[in-house]
Parts: C-alpha cells; sequence; structure tokens
C-alpha cells in the first residue's frame, strides 16, 4: 500500500486536527510578520538598525528553553526560528532599505531558500562513503547508477541533519565524472541551491550575465537548470525546485550531461 492514500475514519479525524493546527500556526505568523511590518516603520522612521544581534539571541535563548520544556527538538525549534527570523529581517529590509531607494535585491536573493545539495565528483565511490559514515556520522539515504557513455556514473546520496552530499564516481573515463576527474581533481562537481520561481530566477540571472548551461529541466516533482562552470572559482551551480521528489530524477541527470557533452564541458 505504499504511497497510496489510505482513507481511514480515524486517521481522517487526527488529520483534520493537524489542519486545524496548522491554521493556527499561519494565523500566528500572519500576526507575527505584522508586529514586524510595524518595528519595521519604526526603525526606519528613527534610523534604528535592522540587525539587532542581542535580540535575535534572545529570540533563539527564549524558544530553545521552550523546546526543552516542551519536549521539542532544540536543534529542529533553532532551525525554524532561523528561516522565521530571515524572512523577519527580509521584510524589515524591504520595507527600511526600500523607502530609501536602494537597489532591488536578485530574484535568486528573494527566492533562494537553502542549499538543497553539493555534488562530489570521487575517484572510489565505497571508500568515499565510508570516509563521510564512519568518521563523520553522515547516513547513506540512497544508491543510483546512471549508465551511457558521457552520463555513466555511480552516486550515493548521504545525509547529516539538513545536509545532503551526492557522492559520484564516473564508470568509464570518456565519463563526464571522470573527466572532470582528469581535469580538476576529485571535489565539489557543483552546488545545488533550493529556489521557487525558477523560470523567473533564470531569467534574472541571464539578464544580469549568468552564463547558464541550460533550461529548465522537468522532472517528476523535480525541476532543475545548471550554469556552466566558472573558470576564475571553478563553480557550477544549480538551481532546483522540488514539488514532491526529495531524491533525483536519472532522466534529469542524463539530459544535463547531454547538454554539457553538446557543450564540450564537464
Amino acid at each position: 500500500m505504499d504511497g497510496q492514500d489510505i482513507h481511514d475514519a480515524e486517521l481522517d479525524r487526527l488529520r483534520v486536527q493537524l489542519d486545524s493546527f496548522d491554521d493556527e500556526l499561519m494565523r500566528a505568523l500572519s500576526g507575527r510578520f505584522a508586529i514586524c511590518e510595524r518595528i519595521a516603520e519604526h526603525k526606519r522612521k528613527h534610523g534604528i538598525s535592522i540587525m539587532q544581534p542581542a535580540r535575535v539571541e534572545a529570540v533563539h535563548a527564549r524558544v530553545a528553553a521552550f523546546a526543552v520544556k516542551s519536549g521539542l527538538d532544540a536543534r529542529f525549534v533553532r532551525r525554524l526560528y532561523n528561516l522565521i527570523i530571515e524572512e523577519a529581517c527580509s521584510l524589515e529590509r524591504r520595507r527600511v532599505v526600500g523607502a530609501n531607494d536602494a537597489p532591488v535585491a536578485s530574484l535568486l536573493a528573494r527566492n533562494a531558500s537553502r542549499i538543497d545539495h553539493v555534488a562530489i565528483a570521487v575517484r572510489d565511490l565505497e571508500a568515499a562513503i565510508g570516509l563521510f559514515r564512519s568518521q563523520y556520522g553522515f547516513e547513506l539515504i540512497d544508491r543510483a547508477d546512471i549508465e551511457g557513455l558521457v552520463s555513466g556514473m555511480k552516486t550515493a546520496t548521504m545525509r547529516a541533519g539538513a545536509v545532503t552530499f551526492v557522492l559520484c564516481q564516473g564508470t568509464s573515463p570518456k565519463s563526464n565524472v571522470s573527466q572532470y576527474i582528469d581535469a580538476y581533481g576529485p571535489g565539489i562537481q557543483h552546488l545545488a541551491i533550493e529556489v521557487d520561481n525558477q523560470e523567473q530566477v533564470l531569467a534574472d540571472a541571464k539578464e544580469r550575465g549568468a552564463d547558464l548551461l541550460t533550461g529548465i529541466i522537468e522532472g517528476p516533482g523535480l525541476n532543475q537548470s545548471f550554469t556552466r562552470r566558472d573558470a576564475n572559482s571553478g563553480m557550477q551551480l544549480e538551481f532546483v525546485t522540488r514539488v514532491s521528489n526529495q531524491g533525483f530524477d536519472k532522466d534529469n541527470m542524463r539530459a544535463l550531461f547531454s547538454a554539457m557533452e553538446g557543450d564540450g564541458v564537464f
């Protein structure tokens, strides 16, 4: 029955309760940000700095104490409040800085939410899995084998907390991953940023002069796009939007490597 929506009276009743709590959360967030708007206006009028580190730490300390008292995971609560505080600061910047006709933030700045994963090219996949699992405590989440002369590779997705590494080993000398290692050595092959409104983010980045390798590669519940590798920094960026797929799509990977092969890059 995995993956199927199961209708059960008790389950439905509990889900109604969950929905009620979700409604309360949204109302509480809406009210909190309304207060933040008023705080921002006060700061603007009185020339007060947006960032108040002492206040941020006070908020974290208060919610950490609440987490312990309530039996919640303190690390989860801190991550949650990091997001809330980040959004509050963004709101204040729009109100305070925007009022002074400051430059508008890029669409990436307004739509990026986190580093989705870091892809790491390795010579020996099993040895790399052993390193990250035994010495750093990463958990092996998934393995995948991608076929193809250029796209061929073996991958392992590893996770520690909210940090995800995707280890990649080429399966032949002509594999894109193998060519990357021959040219640059093992290491970060690309860094993926999770974004909303990916189409607009790409359009804005292109206007700013970004060197885009692909458009949006669509997969089941997962859209991805890639830049070309920058010669100076060595970095290649991926933009990813997840709807339902928390893993990776093999067809998307093949499409990326096909684009790189056609462009003569790796």
